[in-house]
């Protein structure tokens, strides 16, 4: 069963997470969407710094798609100068 997350966690979490990203890609010098390909693919080896880093970048990943499933509460309260149709909102 998966946890119900409101906005504000979700985006809390998000915010909690990128520092700590952003240390393991200035350190490795790799962006986390190269690392995860690579570490999904088995090509590197096993250390507390990568299984970590996984993990921050499976959270990140899950927390983005739970954001974007809820897109649409975000912009009903946002002083948008046009309607979005449904068509731009997938766009997203």
């Amino acid at each position: 069963m998966q946890i119900e997350f409101t906005l504000n966690e979700i985006i809390e979490d998000l915010q909690a997470i990128e520092p700590k990203i952003l240390e393991y890609e200035k350190k490795y010098k790799l962006l986390s969407p190269y690392f995860y390909k690579l570490y999904q693919a088995g090509k590197l080896e096993e250390n507390w710094d990568f299984q970590n880093w996984a993990g921050l970048y499976e959270i990140k990943l899950d927390r983005e798609s739970e954001y974007k499933s809820k897109f649409k509460e975000v912009i009903i309260d946002l002083p948008l100068i046009d309607t979005i149709e449904h068509d731009e909102l997938v766009n997203f």
